[in-house]
């Protein structure tokens, strides 16, 4: 397809989108990838049933987990490339880089480049593509490379919109980071502060100060909102029914199951799986 361009090898590679139609298979098979995106102005795309509209061109950081889907008439390029290429060491600082760019449980939004900025992301995507039509044993180090050199100066420009504290607040927040780990393994079993509580030694009312001293979301909302992000991941993703996928995230009551759903979302999980089946140009 014309507007549909890849350069790639095993393990990372790059997409241009050149604002005609394209079919969402070509996003599907980068579901295992992270992903980072460069949305023309005037694009839009969804990350986990969330709309992004990008007034000015950005940039989005997409991870692995994370759903992504492009509008008809997108305008853009995806570098996508797998955890093993370029994953955020834990023991540097670059772990400040990804609590910015990666957020995966509070919110989703873009970066939004001044003309200044967009030059330099995109002369990077540029090195990018030129070095994906080499062939030699430095290949994947360059990449490598030009990663880290778009995820740093991508964390430069949130530093310099949020302030300069930013980046010493996220240090400060490493239990916050912790906390929403711990959901990450246990929110299939766990869905009450309490469980969590005991299982950090701490009562439910310390738990509470410390993380919403570090976060918009209360530690229950934390909770209910990785379930009920999964729970829209299977309907959508899955054919599942939703008796099947309250049971997987531990819900023996079925009932009760749709109850959390239709509160939570203000929705019933059918309807909303048929709505989100739709294509993607036709959710509101």
């Amino acid at each position: 397809m014309e507007h549909f361009k890849q350069k790639a090898f095993n393990r990372f590679g790059i997409l241009d989108f050149q604002g005609r139609n394209q079919s969402d298979q070509f996003i599907d098979q980068l579901r295992d990838f992270i992903k980072i995106v460069y949305v023309r102005h005037g694009s839009r795309l969804s990350i986990d049933f969330t709309d992004v509209l990008v007034q000015q061109d950005g940039i989005v950081f997409v991870t692995a987990a994370q759903m992504l889907k492009l509008s008809e008439g997108f305008r853009g390029s995806i570098i996508y490339y797998d955890q093993d290429l370029y994953g955020v060491s834990l023991h540097s600082q670059e772990i400040a880089c990804d609590e910015l760019l990666f957020d995966k449980v509070q919110k989703v939004s873009g970066i939004a480049l001044s003309t200044v900025d967009a030059d330099i992301i995109l002369s990077i995507f540029d090195e990018v593509r030129q070095e994906i039509t080499q062939n030699d044993i430095n290949l994947e180090e360059m990449v490598r490379v030009l990663l880290k050199q778009i995820v740093i100066k991508a964390a430069r420009i949130c530093q310099r919109i949020q302030g300069p504290d930013i980046l010493s607040a996220q240090h400060d927040s490493v239990f916050c980071r912790f906390f929403i780990q711990l959901v990450e393994r246990n929110f299939f079993k766990h869905h009450d502060v309490a469980s969590y509580a005991n299982i950090l030694n701490i009562s439910a009312k310390a738990l509470n100060k410390r993380i919403c001293k570090h976060s918009c979301y209360t530690p229950n909302e934390i909770i209910k909102r990785r379930i009920i992000l999964e729970a829209k991941r299977l309907l959508v993703y899955t054919h599942l029914s939703v008796k099947e996928i309250g049971y997987k995230l531990g819900y023996d009551d079925p009932s009760y199951f749709i109850r959390f759903f239709s509160k939570q979302v203000k929705t019933a999980p059918q309807t909303f799986r048929l709505h989100f089946q739709r294509p993607f140009n036709a959710v509101a």
